[in-house]
């Protein structure tokens, strides 16, 4: 579940970003100058950009629709999972148990905190290096204020373990 709901995010990101590539002209992949400044998307719309330029260079069309059926349909599950996950929120504020909406949000917010730096991770040290962490920071700060505890000690481990990833940041 926490890999596919970060499947869907970065897909979400993606898609966005494919369909601003095919409405511009193909440019040319570049090197990302270290002088640029923070971005908050992770550079994903770059690599966007520079994997379709790439097919539509080499005319792999197949691939090309192949990957944007796979994105449509990646996109269509993540907002589907967000509408059912909102609905129950929804429900619970409007009948009065905003406990169990708490906890309903919070646990989605454990659940996006570690599929968030379990895709960072990931990210080539370049990227790494020049994207802001301000939101994540937030995340801290109101787990620190609000602490929970989710109803698997894993989870939890998993947010405390995640956290360390802002300490990394501001060492280096």
């Amino acid at each position: 579940m926490k890999t596919s709901r970060t499947f869907a995010f970065v897909a979400a990101a993606l898609v966005i970003g494919f369909f601003a590539a095919r409405w511009c002209a193909a440019q040319s992949a570049r090197q990302v100058s270290s002088k640029e400044p923070a971005t908050y998307d992770f550079g994903a719309l770059r690599q966007l950009e520079s994997f379709v330029a790439h097919l539509q260079a080499t005319k792999q069309t197949n691939i090309l629709q192949r990957f944007n059926d796979y994105s449509n349909a990646s996109v269509a599950s993540h907002h589907y999972a967000n509408l059912g996950v909102t609905v129950a929120i929804l429900q619970r504020l409007r009948g009065g148990r905003t406990n169990e909406a708490y906890e309903l949000l919070e646990g989605q917010v454990d659940t996006d905190i570690i599929s968030f730096v379990a895709s960072y991770r990931e990210l080539p040290g370049q990227l790494r290096e020049r994207t802001s962490l301000k939101v994540f920071g937030y995340a801290r700060d109101y787990r620190a204020k609000f602490p929970s505890k989710h109803r698997y000690p894993s989870v939890d481990e998993g947010v405390t373990d995640a956290f360390k990833i802002l300490d990394e940041k501001t060492t280096k």
